[in-house]
């Protein structure tokens, strides 16, 4: 009981789930095997990273001469270590529950409300810069085929990153304040920015904006489009093969649609990895810092999103990473919480 914060919001946003439900009779649920899928997907990132980082960590420190086994070793250890179990699988049991709850909320998003902001978001973005939209800016800088490639590719990597910070966060790090801060934030900026911002100003994206999609006219964004087009003659842009998917999913009335670009959660979450990067080493730390800027960019120069997705996003997390400052501080204050803090540093490190 106690990590009971990270269950307890998982489990609000399974019943918010179940409210809308009984209020939306056209909301599509996923699939019944939705929640194993969900455990069988995030045990396969969760462990492909852990052998990336322990494979780096061995060739880094030990340079051993039979890697393969030193790895098996490893991996071996790792997952018989009481402490990291521990900590780490009433995380791991938390986030199933809660994507399930927040991967049907996002996929009903049109139930809800229709696509019905993007050209105020337009309007908005031309307004904060200067009478010109961010993408026209950026083009003459980043508007060449090599680059545009090089940033999809960091753009992609971002689920890598996301499920390292996560491992880090729910097997590696000791019990406090800094890391209750970082799932508090995590799970509440994305029940409440991916969740109920993105229902109430639902928007698709700059890449969805004109013919063939929204229809709306005129569409600023073709000639963005039409030059990633070019660009995926020369280099592979995966970014227009998801949008197509996504957009797929959507006409489906697919509840797998997840599909809404207020506010901009690969944005938000990458400046959360930044602002709880502060026990990393220098160089991860500086990464992403840097990381920040990159999906900025990307989310923009991709069509993912309008600029104004990445400010509410940025503006939301600051505001939540404040408030779970005090709420995880109250809370490692718990008779709980220091107990539990205290077996874990009495207890041995495995089996």
């Amino acid at each position: 009981m106690a990590q009971a914060p990270f269950l307890g919001i998982a489990l609000g946003f399974v019943a918010a789930q179940l409210v809308l439900v009984a209020i939306f009779r056209g909301m599509e649920m996923p699939a019944a095997n939705s929640v194993l899928l969900v455990m069988i997907s995030t045990l396969l990132m969760l462990g492909m990273v852990l052998v990336a980082n322990l494979f780096a960590q061995m060739l880094l420190s030990d340079r051993p001469r039979d890697p393969t086994w030193q790895l098996i070793r490893r991996v071996w250890g790792f997952l018989h270590d009481i402490r990291a179990m521990s900590l780490g699988l009433p995380v791991f049991v938390s986030l199933v529950i809660f994507i399930y709850a927040f991967s049907s909320v996002k996929g009903n998003i049109p139930v809800f409300q229709p696509f019905a902001w993007d050209r105020t978001f337009d309007h908005w973005d031309m307004v904060l810069h200067l009478g010109r939209r961010p993408w026209e800016w950026l083009q003459p800088v980043v508007g060449h085929w090599p680059v545009t490639f090089v940033i999809n590719v960091l753009y992609n990597l971002w689920f890598a990153v996301l499920f390292s910070v996560l491992l880090h966060f729910a097997f590696m790090t000791a019990p406090g304040v800094a890391r209750t801060r970082f799932f508090l934030t995590f799970l509440l900026q994305w029940m409440i920015g991916g969740g109920l911002t993105a229902v109430l100003f639902s928007s698709a994206g700059p890449c969805f904006y004109g013919a063939g999609h929204l229809g709306l006219s005129p569409d600023p964004y073709a000639p963005l489009m039409a030059y990633l087009h070019d660009a995926d003659r020369w280099a592979p842009i995966w970014a227009l093969d998801v949008q197509d998917e996504l957009w797929k999913l959507h006409a489906a009335h697919s509840a797998e649609a997840s599909l809404s670009a207020m506010p901009s959660m690969h944005n938000g979450s990458t400046l959360l990895f930044a602002l709880a990067s502060g026990g990393f080493l220098p160089w991860i730390r500086r990464f992403l810092k840097a990381y920040v800027a990159v999906i900025f960019v990307g989310s923009i120069h991709l069509g993912y999103h309008y600029a104004v997705d990445s400010y509410v996003a940025w503006a939301l997390t600051l505001a939540i990473w404040w408030a779970a400052g005090y709420m995880a501080r109250r809370w490692e204050a718990t008779r709980m919480a220091t107990r539990f803090r205290a077996a874990f540093a009495e207890s041995p490190a495995s089996l």
